[in-house]
């Protein structure tokens, strides 16, 4: 039974009917009740229906010795501070806390931790964490800080020693991306609860390597010349916008294995990436989003760039 239960609550997920993949397991659950794995699956299935408190609910429950009741617990804490950030830090030190008391720790639970700390203003903290990580062998740089690090790979955070096809881009369709997407309202809010001050927006072009049609019809030039050049075969391919006076956490990729190609159109966007600051404002960057970063903007202009995935060189 559980193997199958599993596999359709996984089919529910990817097709996006998650309360149904939680009723499903809500269903089932009280035949298999002391079922530490599906358990497990529950807490993430509410997580993934953005219901913290039902996610907190079960995992209290459980087994709190286990790292991955740990895991789950810090997630639903984060989640609850993301949904009412308003409402203070406490539900960030719950999820720094519960995760100190992890002994064995992964490169996930380094980089969840650390996140939360820094964003808690528990700085030093956080940098002890990654510190002693980097000791540990979990990482292998401070500053690289993905939840999964694939061993091998060339890790530096500006890349500028490839050789990639140009976009080029007119004056012309750089503004149609401003009247397109930004005097529309098109864009959302970028997910991740990583926008620290203003507005930080996203409006996404390409998903796991599919260019999304209904998006494109926008700025369908743009999606066009991003084909063409070759790029959006991985990852995704976003406009993202940062409103003037407008700030984010540092934050850094869930993986190494994929770098990101920007292309500035619009404004001046300040980066700051491991222990090197970029301004962006005219010629496109590569860098490798799993080191830690912030951007800024200084500027009285929304600073908007084009981000496209690209995969690793070594892989």
């Amino acid at each position: 039974m559980k193997p199958a239960l599993k596999s359709v609550v996984s089919l529910l997920i990817k097709s996006g009917r998650i309360r149904m993949a939680v009723s499903t397991l809500e269903k089932y659950l009280p035949h298999h009740g002391d079922d530490m794995e599906l358990n497990l699956l529950l807490v993430d299935t509410h997580l993934q229906n953005d219901d913290p408190e039902k996610a907190l609910e079960v995992a209290s429950s459980l087994n709190q010795d286990v790292t991955s009741v740990k895991v789950l617990q810090a997630r639903s804490h984060k989640l609850l501070w993301e949904k009412n950030k308003e409402g203070g830090l406490e539900p960030l030190n719950k999820a720094a806390d519960v995760l100190l008391s992890v002994t064995d720790r992964s490169a996930e639970v380094v980089s969840m931790l650390g996140e939360c700390l820094q964003k808690a203003g528990r700085g030093e903290e956080a940098l002890k964490v990654f510190e002693e990580a980097v000791t540990a062998g979990v990482l292998t740089s401070g500053y690289q800080r993905p939840e999964s690090l694939t061993p091998g790979l060339k890790g530096q955070p500006v890349w500028s020693d490839l050789e990639l096809k140009p976009v080029e881009i007119s004056s012309e369709e750089k503004e149609d991306i401003v009247q397109a997407v930004i005097y529309k309202g098109l864009f959302g809010e970028m997910e991740g609860g990583n926008g620290k001050e203003g507005v930080w927006g996203y409006f996404g072009l390409n998903e796991n390597g599919k260019w999304l049609s209904e998006e494109c019809k926008a700025v369908p030039k743009i999606c066009a010349k991003l084909k063409d050049a070759g790029y959006g075969s991985v990852g995704k391919t976003y406009i993202s916008i940062l409103y003037p006076s407008s700030s984010t956490y540092s934050h850094s990729a869930p993986s190494n294995e994929m770098l990101h190609l920007i292309i500035p159109t619009s404004g001046t966007t300040n980066l700051r990436i491991a222990d090197k600051n970029l301004v962006l404002n005219e010629d496109p960057v590569v860098i490798d989003p799993s080191f830690d970063k912030e951007f800024f903007n200084e500027g009285s202009d929304a600073a908007v760039v084009i981000i496209t995935s690209i995969p690793h060189p070594d892989l």
